[in-house]
């Protein structure tokens, strides 16, 4: 068997072994060690195992990640996420759909020092639902707006997969950030003109009742923990106060401090954040040194110059084959987990990419933006089973009829980035 016929072997078996929801970590560690023992020798693909564990747990770049994931579960524990519900739905009280839009916004805001749409949208969840419900608002309606603010929480820095796309494809983390910021605030408009147009067009929503210029002043006032912790993270390696690393030790300490000084947080809720956050960096660890593993195997089959050649030599015109990767990359979201389908499918992809001449910086939204989508996109969003199991009165039907209207947003937003790339690129090359 050719060392081509080897990789797509591999990468077909890979598919196979999630479709039967086998750990993610798992099947990217059997094929690659496998596939490399085949290509080469039992004893090169044991030197690799065992080198690639070291390279991987004593990487600094991926410090970054229990950090940022530490901030996230204190940010979730306190009140964070409910003082930034409340000032926006204050703010914008007397707009129909006002909730939604304020469930949207909060998401976004939180999203930015959470970096966890998971946890983003289980926060909303508790927070927003009851409100909404309280309100008369249509339950599919308000799922299917949580779930898509929730999704920004991955494209809206800090962001853990923009973190471990460029530690593998060896990108700036602070660039891929910068680049991600203009988009994520267009997605979260998007997704806000979204709900206000479903909640005219479709009486999902009553209007709420304006609120007094008193009421919208204090609101302002009120999510000041947010404000300075976005400020001491991102607008400190916006700066170029800090590196992403020292931001996200910066803001884990400072969500710390916050959460004893108001009392949201106490010893052992502080323990419970450090454990989960422990568990939760020890599964991506996993999943890491598995996908790194698995690239090691792709690189040796030449699997992906082998794909770029056969695409020039067929000529496929540019937009063709980048059409055939973002269709592939919606399929996948349907039904893979969003940091595993990243890692399979990155290091398959972007020396094609790469070669057709495109930015790794520019595909590195765009693949987070894909991803963003598979978590709203049915059957098996993520966001979609997280809301599901906290509202369980509310059929998955209802749910999928929800978030259809959404969809178009993340859909346009992709468009607008093969238009104008300028939209990714040109905060980084302002700022570096």
């Amino acid at each position: 068997m050719s060392s081509f016929a080897l990789g797509l072997s591999g990468v077909g078996l890979l598919l196979i072994l999630l479709f039967l929801r086998q750990p993610v970590w798992l099947a990217l560690a059997l094929i690659g060690v496998g596939g490399n023992a085949l290509l080469n020798s039992v004893m090169f693909a044991k030197f690799t195992a065992g080198t690639t564990v070291f390279d991987v747990a004593s990487n600094y770049n991926l410090s970054v990640i229990p950090l940022f994931i530490l901030m996230g579960e204190i940010a979730t524990g306190s009140r964070i996420s409910s003082e930034l519900f409340n000032a926006a739905r204050v703010l914008l009280s007397g707009l129909r759909g006002g909730l939604a839009v304020a469930a949207i916004a909060a998401s976004g805001a939180f999203g930015a020092i959470c970096g966890s749409s998971v946890a983003t949208a289980a926060s909303m969840t508790r927070i927003a639902m009851p409100e909404m419900k309280k309100a008369g608002y249509r339950q599919s309606f308000s799922a299917a707006s949580v779930a898509a603010g929730g999704s920004l929480g991955i494209l809206i820095p800090p962001s853990i997969i923009l973190v471990i796309y460029g530690s593998i494809t060896e990108t700036s983390v602070a660039r891929l950030f910068a680049a991600s910021m203009l988009p994520g605030i267009l997605l979260l408009l998007f997704y806000v003109a979204v709900a206000i147009w479903v909640a005219q067009r479709s009486g999902a929503a009553p209007k709420d009742p304006a609120a007094s210029l008193k009421e919208r002043l204090k609101a302002l006032k009120d999510p000041w923990q947010f404000i300075l912790l976005f400020t001491l993270t991102i607008g400190g390696i916006y700066a170029g106060l800090f590196s992403p690393t020292e931001a996200a030790s910066i803001g884990a300490f400072g969500a710390i401090v916050l959460g004893f000084l108001n009392r949201s947080l106490d010893l052992a809720g502080l323990v419970a954040s450090v454990r989960s956050s422990v568990l939760i960096s020890c599964a991506l660890f996993m999943i890491i040194i598995g996908a790194t593993m698995f690239s090691v195997f792709v690189v040796q089959t030449r699997l992906p110059d082998t794909l770029l050649r056969l695409a020039q030599d067929a000529q496929l015109s540019v937009w063709v084959v980048m059409a055939l990767i973002v269709v592939i990359y919606i399929v996948l979201g349907c039904f893979l987990e969003g940091i595993g389908m990243v890692l399979i499918t990155v290091p398959v992809f972007l020396p094609v990419v790469v070669g057709y001449g495109f930015d790794p910086i520019w595909f590195g939204v765009l693949v987070v933006l894909l991803v963003e989508l598979g978590l709203i996109t049915p059957p098996v969003g993520m966001n979609l089973f997280i809301i599901r199991a906290q509202v369980p009165d509310l059929a998955m039907k209802d749910i999928y009829k929800g978030i259809t209207p959404f969809l178009i947003a993340p859909l346009l937003l992709i468009a607008m980035l093969f238009i104008a790339p300028a939209l990714a690129l040109w905060l980084p090359g302002v700022l570096y």
